[in-house]
């Protein structure tokens, strides 16, 4: 049986959903999840999938799911849930949820043009200006290093009646506190938002670090345990510990999905399972963290809700296959390279069940909305129709090669070029930001390319942000710093 890279399987799915394949790209994501029943990635784009499809009932449950229950800061399920609420007709429901994706990317332009659209349904005319508000300037303090002012308007939105309850405020208060060296007061917050949250993946993170830290490690990997099940690979520990990351980069491969119908059998929704239980690649429940490790570690309310109902495998032979598969989380584990695990009997796969968290009550408007404040120029200067036929076949080349190899970063960056060259400058951007993950060879040019948008496009501040975002990767960092700070007074400008 073929098997492929959780990585590239993602991948896959999301341009099946740029190629309109709807129906393929839930069918890869429901057979990720058969395997791994709380994989955020997956989650996410299956959420995508159902949305762009028009199943506005399915999208909206599986964005608040994940919103609820694993990632509160989710840009896509934020911007997801607005869209279908649009849809749907529900105006004031939609503006809440749009504007929470507007506080984590304030300089996105497709956020800002909803958001210009919402209030224009809502109040009958066209707003002159979006606001920065609080939560928006905190984040980018924050983003930019000013740790202080960032706890200060954090702490401030927490005390106050129109954040007490918002768990992405709490847990963007929580890595700041981290970031500013305040490892207690991060780990006490991370315990709060697990009473509330327990399968909050940077919480887990935030808390299983300080715990290690401290020298408490029985607790840490207790703690740490839990991220296997949101994040196989890993990628969210990379990207907020780097080399200092207690959980090493991970190649997850799994079958190719066969039979279409063995995908939609499965479940699309997130289940619980218990902290005490490894969910492998093929369902099997294998005891790793001892019961009394983690009465010490985990607060009173965060015992599951309810169990997993995947049926145990008892065979020796293919725990130790899922071991190699999936990795152990113990300090200095190497990362796992295509390690081929053998799939469980027909049977027993065809048995395994994933049950159905609850779905939160969904959050009420708080009082007052964003006031609106002046918008940045549009960044489109032609739509892909504009394109001659030969620059369209160019990119179209260069796109299906990066369908076969999604990792080559040369080909990805002749495509941001040529996106470039023909006035795409939204899906220039997008390839440029694909590229700040990349090998670390292409950065001088990568970062020449975006210096020179910058250059032409003073006002367009996702390009400054994205320059400073390479800056800091290519331990340039003051003038990482230098960028962000400059888009802090431009931001604080548009609101005096």
């Amino acid at each position: 049986m073929a098997r492929v890279t959780l990585q590239e399987y993602c991948d896959e799915a999301r341009d099946l959903i740029n190629a309109h394949a709807y129906d393929d790209a839930i069918a890869i994501c429901r057979h990720i999840l058969k395997r791994y029943p709380k994989h955020i990635r997956a989650y996410q784009i299956l959420g995508e999938a159902c949305l762009d499809k028009g199943e506005l009932e399915e999208a909206l449950d599986i964005f608040k799911r994940l919103l609820d229950h694993a990632d509160p800061e989710n840009f896509v399920a934020y911007a997801g849930l607005g869209v279908a609420y649009e849809e749907k007709g529900q105006i004031p429901k939609a503006i809440w949820y749009m504007e929470r994706a507007f506080e984590l990317a304030p300089n996105n332009e497709e956020v800002r043009s909803a958001l210009r659209r919402l209030y224009t349904k809502r109040d009958g005319k066209e707003p002159e200006r979006i606001k920065y508000n609080k939560a928006a300037f905190a984040r980018v303090y924050a983003k930019g290093g000013q740790y202080r002012q960032a706890i200060r308007d954090f702490h401030d939105l927490l005390e106050s009646d129109i954040g007490r309850d918002r768990l992405d405020l709490k847990l963007s208060f929580a890595e700041t506190l981290w970031r500013d060296g305040r490892r207690e007061e991060a780990a006490a917050t991370a315990r709060e938002i697990l009473q509330i949250c327990p399968d909050c993946l940077k919480a887990i993170l935030i808390l299983g670090k300080v715990l290690l830290e401290k020298g408490r490690q029985e607790e840490a990997w207790a703690v740490l345990a839990n991220a296997r099940y949101l994040d196989p690979e890993n990628k969210l520990a990379q990207a907020l510990f780097g080399e200092q990351s207690p959980l090493p980069s991970q190649t997850i491969r799994i079958p190719r999905l066969e039979k279409k119908a063995e995908a939609e059998a499965s479940t699309a929704a997130m289940p619980e399972t218990p902290a005490s239980l490894s969910v492998t690649e093929e369902g099997v429940e294998a005891a790793t963290i001892p019961e009394e490790a983690l009465v010490e570690t985990v607060p009173a309310g965060l015992e599951p809700v309810m169990t997993a109902t995947e049926e145990p495998f008892a065979e020796e032979a293919v725990a130790k296959e899922v071991e190699a598969e999936v990795g152990t989380i113990e300090p200095g584990v190497p990362p796992v390279e295509e390690a081929p695990v053998a799939a469980p009997p027909a049977e027993a796969a065809e048995a395994a069940q994933a049950e159905v968290l609850p779905v939160s009550p969904e959050p009420a408007p708080p009082v007052g909305t964003l006031a609106p404040e002046e918008t940045l120029e549009e960044t489109v200067l032609a739509s892909a129709a504009a394109m001659t036929p030969s620059a369209s076949a160019i990119i179209e080349r260069y796109k299906l090669q990066l369908e076969q190899r999604p990792r080559d970063d040369e080909t990805r960056l002749a495509l941001a070029r040529a996106y470039l060259e023909q006035g795409q400058m939204k899906l220039a951007l997008e390839q440029y930001t694909l590229l700040l993950h990349g090998k670390s060879r292409l950065l001088p040019e990568i970062i020449r390319d975006v210096e020179t948008i910058v250059a032409s496009r003073p006002d367009n501040l996702e390009a400054h942000e994205l320059l400073a975002d390479l800056y800091v990767k290519a331990g340039q960092l003051q003038k990482g710093l230098d960028r962000y700070r400059w888009i802090l007074r431009r931001l604080e400008e548009k609101t005096v």
